[in-house]
């Protein structure tokens, strides 16, 4: 399925499509991940559709916790990798680093820049975002050694 950029609903297809893929590599029919987030069928079947349907960060957190899988990933968008943003180079990468532990990763400028463009259709600031360390309580920064 091919999405416009351009669309505010953008993001749901995206989201929609790898919830279904996480949830299929799982073993997990519809029903059953349904069940496990304490939410209706008819709310699974929608966001996995190609019809809208939105949802709450809060559904789709628990939805990451089910499927063991980093929120983020569900913003990654597969069939349109080759997308540009904003001209910017998709085997990029921005440096981040946690406030607490100082672990050290680099997400790429295409995943920062889709997650910009989430948070403007919710209506947050037009910031960089940022993370949740998996290895302490901290958060992961971006760094001021970014390109």
């Amino acid at each position: 399925m091919t999405f416009n950029k351009d669309d505010e609903n953008y993001i749901y297809g995206v989201v929609g499509l790898n919830v279904k893929k996480y949830r299929k590599e799982k073993k997990l029919t519809q029903a059953k991940l349904a069940e496990k987030i304490n939410y209706s069928l008819s709310f699974v079947s929608g966001l996995e559709s190609k019809k809208h349907q939105s949802f709450s960060l809060g559904a789709l957190y628990r939805i990451s916790l089910i499927l063991g899988v980093d929120m983020y990933k569900f913003f990654i968008d597969e069939d349109n990798k080759n997308l540009e943003t904003n001209n910017i180079d998709n085997n990029n990468f921005k440096k981040y680093k946690c406030n607490r532990c100082d672990y050290e990763t680099e997400i790429p400028y295409d995943l920062v820049e889709l997650i910009k463009t989430a948070n403007k259709v919710g209506n947050q600031l037009n910031s960089e975002p940022i993370f949740k360390c998996k290895h302490c309580d901290g958060y992961i920064v971006p760094t001021n050694n970014n390109l």
